[in-house]
């Protein structure tokens, strides 16, 4: 069976553990973000880490993981991303310029 991207997305947020969006937000989150499933975990994982340390809904309170953990999942799920794209656009040019051109197109 295949994950929907939604699920994976459940997944890389560990929504099962940390529960903070609901399924139209996570559903969201992958629309505004291309639909690419790493690049919504790195963007659901910086919001997490800006969220309270206690969530209470009711009776019901769920305490959020350190910053620092949603931080360090966003830096991966980034460096992730960003190699897919490199991946996808290998002619794109990376690094530093090794010449200059002149301004006056000369």
């Amino acid at each position: 069976m295949e994950l929907t991207p939604l699920e994976i997305l459940k997944i890389n947020l560990n929504e099962s553990q940390y529960p903070v969006f609901t399924d139209e937000e996570l559903n969201n989150l992958l629309a505004v973000n291309d639909n690419n499933v790493l690049k919504a975990s790195w963007r659901g994982c910086l919001m997490k880490a800006n969220t309270d340390k206690k969530i209470k809904v009711g009776p019901i309170e769920v305490e959020n993981a350190d910053p620092d953990y949603w931080n360090n999942l966003a830096a991966m799920y980034q460096a992730d991303y960003l190699q897919e794209q490199a991946n996808l656009n290998p002619s794109k040019a990376t690094g530093y310029k090794t010449s200059m051109r002149r301004a006056d197109g000369c």
